[in-house]
């Protein structure tokens, strides 16, 4: 197996940044005595390690365009509108800059660093990047820079960068709400596609804590995972012990139980309160308009792509992790829990 920049690293006693600026002429911006850099040169000719071809290439003929990666990707045009405030949010720091996106729906992920290191890309923003032993060696050995969003960042993975959204913090605010207006029975909903995504897994474990903070009762019930088309609503609508409020883990997700509610006879908010989250200018045109935490997407799409540029310059950016918070934007679909006469 070929030696990795990241041994150099470890057996030198410094960081992958610093053999970089010494075996490849990066990260200009690091400073490197004449005695570490003989250091760095010998262990790497006693390792035998071989930079990579495809990353020397990219850093002679710059390609001017990065990969925007979307997993589980279901189209644009359909009514939510996450995508498109996140592709906005990239293309206003990109563009200007004379850099083309590339969308990526799909990796090979039993070759990932093939995927990626084609020499077509100078670096990648990647959605909800997964949190396996396999993406963190990845990160390690990646060619080009990342910058993942919607994914807390990894411990001691220094090669990357991480953007996202307070997910616990915002998922408090909507348990909250729906506490102050009398709500005590609180239903959190998934899709089974998003359920291990980090964002979702994020979402999860604060309504987990805002229910427990609050004194609340949890229990396994008060979580469930439905498919695409939410149609397990119709079934849970019916049981006799149902909860009062849902808090569906998107926007989409929310204005789906929405339409669930009305084809089964469910009045909204009077029969049951939903939240939803991201709060696009989508949750203006459901029915009722969807109350729901609000994420600045495009705002953490641009500082992604800021962070891009940065790295793919050589710069180590300032912060490897940047997390902006969340609101909450109430509008008619929650109301208070309606008491028996």
């Amino acid at each position: 197996m070929a030696t990795t920049i990241r041994e150099v690293a470890d057996k030198a006693g410094v960081s992958i940044a610093t053999v970089s600026k010494v075996l490849h002429g990066r990260a200009g911006n690091i400073r490197v005595s004449t005695e570490k850099a003989e250091i760095i040169r010998q262990v790497a000719k006693e390792l035998q390690y071989r930079p990579n071809a495809l990353a020397r290439q990219l850093r002679s003929s710059r390609t001017h365009n990065v990969g925007l990666i979307f997993e589980n990707f279901n189209g644009i045009s359909d009514g939510p509108l996450y995508y498109t405030n996140l592709l906005d949010g990239a293309a206003r720091v990109l563009f200007p800059q004379h850099y083309r996106i590339t969308i990526l729906p799909e990796i090979d992920h039993a070759n990932i660093l093939g995927s990626l290191g084609d020499g077509q890309l100078e670096g990648v923003i990647w959605c909800k990047l997964a949190r396996t032993p396999e993406v963190l060696k990845l990160i390690h050995e990646c060619p080009i820079p990342i910058v993942a969003m919607n994914t807390p960042p990894y411990p001691g993975a220094t090669e990357a960068a991480f953007v996202s959204c307070d997910n616990e913090g915002g998922i408090d605010l909507a348990v909250q709400h729906l506490c102050e207006l009398g709500h005590r029975r609180i239903l959190f909903v998934r899709e089974e596609e998003e359920a291990l995504t980090p964002d979702s897994m994020a979402r999860l474990k604060g309504f987990e804590n805002a229910i427990r903070r609050r004194g609340l009762r949890f229990e396994l019930q008060d979580i469930a995972t439905w498919n695409w088309d939410l149609d397990q609503f119709d079934t849970w609508v019916e049981s006799k012990d149902r909860h009062t409020a849902i808090i569906a883990w998107s926007e989409r997700a929310g204005a789906q139980i929405l339409k669930r509610a009305a084809l089964a006879g469910v009045s909204v908010p009077n029969d049951l309160s939903v939240i939803g989250f991201d709060s696009t200018q989508f949750c203006e045109t459901t029915k009722p308009r969807l109350t729901a935490v609000r994420q600045p997407i495009a705002e953490m799409a641009g500082h992604a792509a800021k962070t891009l540029l940065a790295m793919i310059s050589g710069e180590s950016p300032q912060q490897l992790s940047f997390t902006f918070p969340c609101t909450l934007d109430v509008r008619d679909s929650t109301a208070p829990l309606k008491v028996e006469a």
